[in-house]
């Protein structure tokens, strides 16, 4: 959110320079570079859409209605980095977070949605089983195969665990900080 808000300011430069600095470590390279390389498409058509959406000077223009705007250039590349931005910081949380506390840190701030009927129960079971089913999946040649091919009986699991964590202190202080920031960046 912080990546999001952020204005062309210190700020965006502090957060990218943790972020490359997290790239260092080899865990945090691995997941960054898997995210980015599937969504390399979306970050090109990002790209392209404000490029040849937003009015402004033309680039090129000599090719007329053709040629992008540079304003809407230097815009999709903002909108482009920040995706980048928040990708690496994904890609931190999944290196170092296992899946199932992953799975039940979402469920436990799901807790203020029960409110508003979202029963986060379910919403735990869908994720882990996706997200099961995502990692265990057979790989075919082509994607067509994979629409294809029938699903394996052993495929589903008859029971779903989620096993449940102590809230801590440096819980809090990560949620407040996390608050604090988002404070100061929107101000």
């Amino acid at each position: 959110m912080a990546v999001e808000r952020a204005a062309l300011s210190p700020l965006l430069i502090i957060l990218a320079a943790a972020i490359a600095t997290a790239f260092l470590l080899a865990p945090v390279r691995h997941e960054g570079w898997r995210l980015l390389r599937r969504t390399r498409w979306l970050m090109a058509v990002l790209l392209l859409t404000y490029a040849y959406t937003l009015p402004g000077t033309l680039l090129w223009p000599s090719l007329g209605w053709a040629s992008p705007g540079v304003e809407g250039l230097q815009q999709g590349a903002l909108r482009a980095g920040r995706l980048v931005l928040m990708l690496a910081g994904l890609a931190v949380l999944l290196a170092y977070t296992a899946r199932p506390r992953l799975i039940y840190g979402l469920y436990a701030l799901a807790h203020p949605l029960t409110w508003l009927g979202f029963d986060r129960r379910a919403f735990a079971v869908r994720l882990g089983l996706t997200l099961d089913y995502v990692e265990h999946a057979p790989k075919p040649a082509r994607w067509l195969d994979a629409l294809r091919a029938p699903l394996p009986d052993d495929a589903t699991p008859a029971t779903y665990t989620l096993h449940t964590e102590r809230w801590q202190g440096c819980d809090s202080a990560v949620i407040l900080a996390g608050l604090l920031l988002l404070l100061v960046v929107s101000v």
